[in-house]
């Protein structure tokens, strides 16, 4: 089961970081999940908060009243379900995505974070998330 409803209402931004931002952030989180335990599988992820988002931007050179976006991220809370060694462990936290150099694409990078039985409250806005960002 994949349920990113809780997403939907910022989809337009999520777009900034991927074409298919849904499916790119399961990917991620398989990935990751997969890195600490070689064969496990995803088998549910569930946003269950409203995301958080910092943006940084600089003024544009040729349109006094315009930004440009230079670097950004987000964080939700999450529940999983994942397969590993025979067993199902089901998960709780905050996945975080933050990227730089937006307004160079040659030079744009990324990152994720899976911070298991985090809150927003650490990981979000007003903690981890911020940092996160300006180290883009």
């Amino acid at each position: 089961m994949k349920d990113f409803s809780k997403l939907n209402d910022t989809e337009h931004m999520l777009q900034w970081l991927a074409d298919q931002p849904y499916e790119e952030i399961f990917g991620e989180v398989q990935g990751m999940l997969a890195q600490q335990v070689p064969g496990s599988v995803l088998e549910s992820f569930v946003v269950t908060s409203e995301p958080q988002w910092l943006t940084g931007a600089r003024k544009s050179e040729d349109e006094e009243e315009k930004v440009i976006l230079v670097r950004t991220g987000l964080a939700f809370e999450f529940e999983l379900a994942v397969r590993g060694n025979g067993e199902l462990h089901e998960l709780s936290g905050v996945f975080s995505w933050a990227a730089g150099a937006m307004d160079e694409p040659e030079n744009r990078h990324q990152r994720c974070w899976l911070d298991i039985g985090g809150t927003l409250d650490e990981f979000g806005a007003s903690g981890s998330l911020k940092e996160r960002v300006q180290s883009m």
